[in-house]
């Protein structure tokens, strides 16, 4: 159990000492009680999508002019 110190992104108090390992991590802020979860958490179970214009669309067949 590694116990770190997170900064609440919705009002910025200092939260110490949160386990993330332990609830996967999600924090809630001791001051403005928002629930949140790190960037570094966030980014392991996201993915990014492809921003695809109209032309590439096309060339993939993917829509019919």
């Amino acid at each position: 159990m590694k116990k770190e110190n997170v900064r609440c992104p919705m009002c910025g108090t200092m939260n110490y000492d949160v386990d993330l390992d332990e609830t996967g991590g999600w924090t809630k802020c001791r001051l403005c009680k928002a629930v949140t979860c790190s960037m570094d958490e966030w980014k392991k179970h996201t993915v990014s999508v492809p921003l695809l214009n109209e032309k590439q669309l096309v060339a993939r067949s993917m829509i019919r002019k």
